[in-house]
């Protein structure tokens, strides 16, 4: 997953901000009982309560009645649990390093964001999805926290050289169908430096996932199984419920 894409993502609509909002959890302090987790790093958690509401939002994106499938119930659980644990590595390593957001930054992207959404229109999808504002503004944050420190340790350190423009902009030429390429392609990629700003967005997708491996190392995760397995369906004894029904 290349997550600097996918906190872009959000802000084009609502059922990318859905997708969102379940990837992220809510991460706290170590408490002090040490078995108060259900996905933790050792600087963050998540508990189970969290992870209910997690799962209620990441509902919404699914049939009404998925619970009656229990092996794509199981699979939607699991979904979450990963992605959830990957935002912990990235948070968790975040904090460690010192990349936070302003106030000032986050309202300004919030005001920015919301210009996509006439009037409140926006409003009424938080309260047509049950979310409350405070809920989605502590997204909103994590989002931009983890967007900023993937831009900071991994996006502003790739190297160019001028043999890699070269190769990207013929890339993009050979890829664009009709008579007039060069005119097509000159007027999407307008000047340098929006040529390096995909070039470099590219190679942070392609390198992403070696990254993202050596943090998981860095600020291992840990999954309390005995309250996960609360959360799953227990596919043998629904088989045979449905078994005694049918008898």
């Amino acid at each position: 997953m290349v997550l600097t894409v996918k906190v872009k993502q959000i802000f084009i609509c609502w059922a990318v901000i859905c997708a969102a909002f379940y990837l992220l959890g809510c991460t706290e302090p170590e408490p002090d009982n040490a078995l108060d987790f259900l996905i933790k790093t050792p600087s963050m958690r998540i508990t189970s309560g969290a992870f209910s509401e997690e799962l209620d939002l990441k509902r919404v994106a699914y049939p009404y009645n998925i619970n009656e499938n229990p092996a794509e119930y199981n699979k939607m659980v699991i979904h979450l649990v990963t992605m959830l644990s990957e935002e912990l590595v990235l948070l968790s390593a975040a904090a460690d390093k010192g990349v936070s957001v302003t106030d000032q930054e986050i309202q300004s992207a919030e005001d920015e964001f919301k210009l996509d959404y006439p009037e409140d229109s926006f409003d009424q999808i938080l309260l047509k999805n049950a979310i409350s504002y405070s809920f989605w503004k502590k997204r909103f944050k994590k989002n931009m926290i983890m967007e900023k420190f993937i831009d900071q340790d991994l996006k502003k350190k790739i190297e160019l050289t001028s043999r890699d423009i070269v190769a990207f902009y013929q890339k993009n030429l050979a890829d664009t169908q009709g008579a007039d390429k060069t005119a097509v392609v000159l007027k999407k990629i307008e000047d340098e430096r929006e040529l390096v700003s995909r070039l470099r967005t590219q190679k942070t997708q392609d390198q992403y996932s070696e990254w993202i491996q050596a943090l998981e190392k860095e600020y291992p995760v840990e999954i309390n199984k005995e309250k996960l397995k609360t959360f799953l369906i227990d596919i043998e004894k629904s088989k045979e419920r449905e078994n005694e029904k049918e008898n």
